[in-house]
């Protein structure tokens, strides 16, 4: 029988969750012992008081502007859900899916922006801005949600340069900053009283059982940023987040960090070699960290592509379509361009991920 190597999902290598199992079991016990029943009522509506002053340090902000939440995409929706309805929301040409979901759902515009791979194409985001009159820019800045690029410093700075021109929030989702494995580390983000906007989560970075994420918001915006949290829920998992106060003040985050980067660097190295060699054509970006890495497969037409998944799974590679992650009017530019595949690497060895885009390479030669 053939062993399965599963490209589907960007969850975390089972060796990382085994490694910090006893010290989140431990954790939970220091919490409890340690705060008590303020962890266990109702209360901290923006999130536990210590971990916002822990991250307003980190982020240099007042920990007023500090919500944290019951995971990455709940402040994410918890956002999406305080601006005007049918707002226009520029997202990255592929992003994370379930922000266009989640977009949609709260009744918003959607338009993405090309990219280039040093970040988004400032030509065409100013342009995007200026004829369409858009509320908020998202964009995923380091190791980028599915295609890997890394932004430049210029082009981040270019970025809110062109928000700020057209009066547009600019919203930076950085969950994979800290996640990257070529030794070199990304140049975090200067927030001032107006933004930009910060996301981010602890998923990827601890687990995603424990369900916290956080947004560094404007001052402005607190108090609408309050109702809405009154209107969704009263308090966010409080137990979780004294853990992760008392993890990130113990230093103890920061070496699970550097075991992190350890763990995923010959990963990492692995599927760029067997992107070099199997694919060469497709001139995926090469990846220095985070989790995905998106390619396209010209050759797999549209009538192909279920038959090319059908096949790759019965070749033991489980892969999808990357559809989901576009927005529509880049879907509709790459109609014909052939199969976007958003591939993950974290949860498998590298030995596997070297097989894995074999096999992959022999289905798309035998259609």
């Amino acid at each position: 029988m053939i062993k399965m190597i599963n490209f589907l999902r960007g969850v975390p290598a089972d060796e990382s969750l085994e490694t910090i199992k006893s010290q989140i079991a431990d954790g939970y016990q220091n919490a409890i012992s340690k705060y008590g029943t303020d962890v266990l009522q109702y209360g901290h509506f923006g999130g536990f008081r210590p971990l916002r002053e822990i991250l307003g340090e980190t982020c240099n902000v007042d920990p007023e502007r500090i919500i944290a939440g019951n995971g990455g995409l709940e402040v994410i929706s918890l956002f999406f859900k305080s601006l005007p309805q049918n707002s226009t929301i520029i997202v990255e040409e592929a992003t994370y899916d379930r922000v266009i979901t989640d977009i949609a759902r709260y009744g918003h515009n959607i338009l993405g922006v090309e990219m280039t791979s040093d970040g988004a194409n400032l030509n065409d985001l100013e342009h995007l801005a200026k004829t369409n009159s858009a509320k908020v820019f998202y964009g995923i800045p380091f190791h980028q949600n599915p295609t890997g690029i890394n932004y430049s410093e210029e082009n981040r700075e270019a970025v809110e340069a062109i928000c700020r021109k057209y009066d547009m929030l600019c919203v930076w989702d950085i969950c994979y900053q800290t996640l990257r494995y070529d030794g070199i580390s990304n140049i975090p983000f200067k927030v001032s009283e107006n933004g930009p906007v910060l996301m981010s989560s602890f998923t990827k970075t601890i687990s995603p059982g424990t369900k916290c994420g956080y947004m560094v918001i404007p001052r402005e915006m607190v108090g609408t940023m309050t109702n809405v949290i009154a209107n969704t829920r009263i308090n966010p998992n409080l137990p979780t987040q004294a853990f992760i106060a008392d993890f990130m003040a113990s230093g103890k985050y920061d070496e699970f960090l550097g075991y992190l980067r350890e763990l995923y660097r010959p990963r990492m190295d692995a599927l760029n070699t067997a992107m070099t060699s199997y694919f060469p054509e497709t001139n995926p970006v090469r990846l220095t960290g985070g989790f995905f890495a998106l390619v396209c497969l010209s050759r797999i037409t549209e009538g192909k592509e279920g038959l090319f998944v059908k096949s790759a799974k019965d070749a033991g590679v489980n892969i999808t379509s990357a559809k989901a992650a576009f927005a529509p009017n880049i879907l509709e530019k790459n109609r014909g361009k052939g199969l976007f595949v958003r591939l993950t690497f974290p949860a498998i060895k590298p030995g596997q991920i070297e097989q894995g885009i074999a096999r992959l390479k022999e289905v798309e030669q035998s259609l």
